[in-house]
């Protein structure tokens, strides 16, 4: 039988007081939020079939046994969840680092984060996801990695790390696009500024950089270089370096190109001859 446990007052004020809020690749006009409400005020509830523990020797608050904390309207899931303090002489107690072991599991309206192990320091603001099958899923996209998912909350800016995909979640008819590369970032604009927020829409994110083997496909092409840009708000994405772009046997090269899923055009711009970077080549077989 679960026991259901409401914490202390200073743990009710703390504990997960300082998660942030994780954003990713979405749809053009959306944001998504993860975490238990940075600066938030509302109570937490929190549930553990094994107990709660309070260990004063450590400073730290351990939940075991199908762990569960929930504000607002998120909730974190997790094995075990481990709250580090400190004591600060005459400003109380301070969260430095949250710990979630175990089936980690993120959901809030907006999207849901898998792991095997979160790890938040509340000092640097940093939020670090890693596991053997590194997940979070929104209504319109899958962002996967192999290495880490992590969020770096001063800077608005979230990172996917070590064979990181984005690939639509309900692909049309035909196939959708993904982006692939050794590293995916997205940097969203701070929550109130942008002309989605003003208009009073949500902030999604200002664009998505790919570093290091980028394949963007979408259905019959293939586009391959060594750094991308997509922008989600505008439907276009860009590559620089060696590119090339694949349609069949049909084959495109050059040093940059633009690439519009809108309008289904891709453009490949030439280097810069005076450096010794070659020209735009194409080779065209007949009847492709």
């Amino acid at each position: 039988m679960n026991r259901r446990h409401t914490f202390t007052a200073l743990l009710t004020l703390l504990f997960f007081a300082a998660v942030p809020t994780l954003m990713w690749p979405a749809a053009p006009g959306q944001a998504q939020g993860l975490g238990l409400g940075a600066k938030g005020s509302k109570p937490i509830e929190v549930y553990a079939d094994q107990g709660i523990e309070w260990n004063q020797k450590d400073r730290r608050y351990v939940a075991r046994g199908n762990a569960k904390a929930i504000q607002g309207e998120t909730t974190v899931f997790a094995d075990t969840l481990t709250a580090h303090y400190v004591e600060t002489k005459g400003k109380g107690s301070e969260i430095t680092r949250i710990d979630a072991v175990g089936n980690v599991k993120i959901v809030s309206p907006e999207q849901t984060v898998y792991g095997d192990r979160g790890v938040y320091d509340a000092r640097k603001g940093m939020l670090v996801l890693t596991g053997s099958k590194l997940r979070l899923e929104t209504k319109e996209d899958i962002v996967t990695a192999r290495d880490s998912l992590e969020y770096y909350e001063k800077k608005a800016l979230a990172v996917a790390r070590g064979n990181a995909v984005l690939r639509q979640r309900n692909p049309p008819k035909g196939g959708g696009r993904t982006v692939r590369a050794d590293v995916l970032t997205t940097q969203s604009a701070p929550k109130g500024q942008g002309p989605a927020s003003r208009a009073g829409k949500k902030q999604g994110p200002r664009r998505m950089d790919a570093y290091g083997n980028v394949i963007i496909t979408r259905p019959g092409e293939i586009a391959l270089g060594q750094r991308g840009v997509y922008r989600p708000d505008q439907e276009t994405a860009e590559l620089w370096g060696k590119v090339r772009i694949t349609r069949g046997k049909n084959q495109m090269n050059g040093e940059r190109a633009i690439v519009n899923f809108k309008t289904g055009i891709s453009r490949l711009v030439a280097g810069d001859s005076g450096k010794g970077q070659p020209p735009v080549r194409v080779l065209i077989v007949p009847n492709q």
